[in-house]
């Protein structure tokens, strides 16, 4: 019987979370690739599975383990391009016969001179890959393949692209083998017991919508199909058995379906009760959401113990730019709805922003923030700086006509190599037509001090209050308090720093800032980093001294409604040196939740209990790296309850 052929994969990804975890996840997307073709007796019988590269090992022995292998496939996107590339070329070069096959969303198969780029990659696979994957597999056992003949392919033909056309998606996802019940991790788990390895779900595949600034549309025909729910049960009893701790499901629109969806969060909730794991996840919720959703959520966290958020994707609130994009958001009394709902039932609430959309502009940018104020969001704003993703629209067609200027930035991911030629690097949107260089700067500090003084708790309270009771604009609050802090002389070096570094960024695709408490500040947590360093420099009091001083200088304030203001956030505002005195119950004259909520009156004498239901015996390390981690589950905020 002659010898298999040998296919290895490479598919790297980034330690997750914080370091002590060493964590990384499992290489689900080319072991599902694996799963589906070897379930055919031609490829069975003639290949053979041989490693993954799942981390970024260093090349020289990347490419000592695989360069006698046959085939090499890549699992390529933003977070393993440039380690990818470079183990490919190497490989290449020590056994020019290795034959390698590329594919995953990052690839830029628009382009035709394609493999002037990547010469060392003989075939790429265009979206979807399974179907295309066996042909090429089955193809490579003939004496003369015919790559030609199959769809879906990018053919290196000496240099020159050919393009076979885009090839069918899989109707059925039920024709893919879990690569978890079919033992394809068992061996690479086995080999690493000193890994915490995190796991992918997928319950359904593809994306309704055609945003331009995304690439997910496009490579799945927008046309969701769903893999069998049996099999989802499977998938998660099997990650509960293996005691995973994380699991990222990947559907685009989780809760678009809503009683699968809340029989899938119902067994998700099974499993962590049966196995005492599976302590948290990452879900990216349905664009257009219902009570229904909102519902999946709560029950999360209510009968799982989840301290998961709802995310609500806005991505801007400005209707011009919602049309460049091809976006529509949910009406304007729905966004309450929801908004109301999660503020009701202390489910943690976050929206997303991306700065640097075609069509934003300054004006547009500041009202985002008050728009979502306005309609309930007091708690999480996540706010991405846009990408120019290669086979987006927004980068394929829209990129000269609003002009954007992009730069290639190196710290955008978690962890990546210094070395130049294997950092990853991600094209942000530094300048548009209607955001200038300078401007960007000044929305990028807009960005800060609204994350640091409303959404991280310091006036949140005091805000609302003041817009309830006495109309006073969040506008005008905010710009009141932006001329204050340039008095405070931490607060404006906390200012300057954060432009300085912004400017690094665009102008040498770098923050290059030190390390707070231990923990780095990257492009992707600079905007945080006022939080963390008010923590480790102990500056809650002085903070909020500036924050009285502000309501004094600029305010005519009942001065026990003042007092009862500042004391409410300074509570809501964790202390990590207090944090092991909570929960604290206070007894107030003003109920401050209820009349911003529309419950109660203000003048209502009431009880709150505020908790932290954290480690309070956590280092202060820890508790800085968890304001930026743990931002989506409202870390180092009281959870409120009135009693």
């Amino acid at each position: 019987m002659p010898k298999k052929k040998k296919i290895s994969f490479v598919s790297p990804n980034f330690q997750q979370g914080p370091r002590e975890f060493n964590a990384y996840y499992l290489p689900y997307s080319p072991a599902v690739l694996w799963s589906y073709v070897v379930q055919f007796p031609q490829i069975n019988d003639n290949y053979e599975l041989g490693d993954f590269i799942w981390r970024r090992d260093f090349i020289e022995g990347a490419v000592e383990q695989l360069k006698d292998h046959d085939i090499i496939g890549f699992s390529t996107y933003i977070w393993n391009r440039s380690y990818s590339a470079v183990l490919g070329r190497e490989l290449k070069k020590a056994n020019p016969d290795v034959f390698i096959i590329a594919g995953g969303p990052e690839y830029p198969i628009e382009k035709v001179d394609f493999f002037k780029k990547y010469p060392f990659i003989d075939i790429c696979v265009k979206l979807e890959g399974e179907i295309t994957f066996r042909k090429i597999l089955e193809n490579l056992l003939l004496p003369e393949p015919d790559f030609m003949s199959i769809p879906g392919l990018l053919i290196n033909n000496n240099g020159e692209t050919i393009d076979t056309g885009n090839s069918p998606r899989i109707d059925d996802l039920d024709q893919i083998p879990s690569p978890y019940l079919t033992g394809i991790f068992d061996k690479l788990m086995a080999k690493h017991p000193e890994i915490r390895w995190n796991a992918t779900l997928e319950t359904n595949r593809g994306c309704p919508y055609a945003c331009t600034f995304c690439d997910w549309g496009s490579l799945t025909y927008n046309k969701v199909k769903k893999f069998n729910l049996e099999r989802v049960y499977a998938e998660l009893e099997w990650i509960g058995q293996k005691h995973l701790d994380f699991v990222s499901i990947t559907d685009a629109n989780f809760g678009i379906f809503p009683e699968r969806d809340m029989l899938i969060a119902d067994k998700l909730i099974e499993i962590q009760k049966k196995y005492k794991s599976l302590k948290a996840y990452t879900i990216a919720w349905a664009k257009n959401q219902k009570q229904e959703v909102v519902d999946i959520v709560r029950k999360l966290i209510y009968e799982g113990g989840s301290k998961i958020g709802l995310n609500l994707s806005v991505q801007s609130m400005d209707d011009n730019v919602l049309d460049i994009i091809k976006r529509k958001n949910l009406e304007i009394n729905k966004i309450e709805e929801v908004f109301k709902m999660c503020e009701e039932h202390n489910i943690p609430l976050y929206t997303e922003l991306i700065l640097g959309l075609p069509g934003e502009t300054l004006e547009s940018w500041k009202e985002n923030f008050f728009k979502l104020y306005k309609s309930g969001n007091h708690t999480g704003i996540t706010i991405y700086q846009a990408q120019l993703l290669e086979n987006a629209e927004m980068n394929l067609t829209q990129r000269s006509l609003y002009k954007l200027e992009g730069r290639v930035v190196y710290d955008y991911l978690v962890g990546t190599y210094n070395e130049h030629e294997l950092r990853e690097g991600v094209e942000v949107v530094i300048s548009t037509r209607d955001l200038p260089k300078n401007k960007m700067i000044t929305a990028q500090l807009i960005s800060w001090f609204q994350n640091t003084f409303h959404i991280n708790g310091i006036t949140n309270y005091i805000s609302r209050v003041l817009y309830k009771r006495y109309g006073i604009e969040y506008r005008e609050f905010y710009d009141k308090l932006w001329d204050h802090i340039q008095n405070d002389p931490w607060l404006k070096k906390e200012a300057d720093r954060i432009a300085e570094h912004y400017s690094n960024w665009a102008k040498h695709g770098l923050i290059d800032h030190e390390p707070i408490q231990g923990m780095e500040i990257h492009g992707w947590n600079l905007v945080h980093s006022t939080i963390i360093n008010l923590q480790s420099e102990n500056k809650h009091n002085h903070i909020f001294n500036v924050v009285e001083d502000f309501l004094r200088s600029k305010f005519d304030l009942e001065e026990t409604l003042l007092n009862e203001l500042l004391l409410f956030q300074r509570t809501y505002l964790i202390d990590y040196n207090d944090c092991y005195n909570y929960p604290k119950y206070i007894d107030f004259k003003y109920d401050i939740p209820g009349y911003v909520q529309n419950i109660s009156e203000l003048e209502n004498p009431c009880t709150y209990e505020f908790d932290f239901p954290e480690d309070k015996h956590q280092s202060l390390q820890r508790f800085c790296e968890q304001i930026f981690f743990a931002r989506r589950r409202n870390f180092g905020k009281s959870w409120i309850t009135k009693k």
